[in-house]
């Protein structure tokens, strides 16, 4: 008895349709919230590096 191709859901770990990263609706606007505060936490370390790139910069040249 073979198993049906399938994928688990990225956010609660159910069983999802093969080409799904999700199982419902539910769980893909989960996903896609958790993406963006990820892309907004990696965004602002980025900015808060330059920064301190740029004082440390500063501070060396005076």
């Amino acid at each position: 008895m073979a198993i049906p191709e399938h994928t688990h859901c990225k956010v609660c770990g159910k069983v999802a349709p093969p080409n799904a990263e999700t199982c419902s609706p539910a769980c893909q606007e989960i996903r896609e919230a958790r993406m963006r505060s990820r892309r907004n936490w990696s965004a602002l370390l980025y900015i808060l590096i330059v920064v301190f790139a740029f004082i440390l910069l500063i501070e060396l040249l005076h």
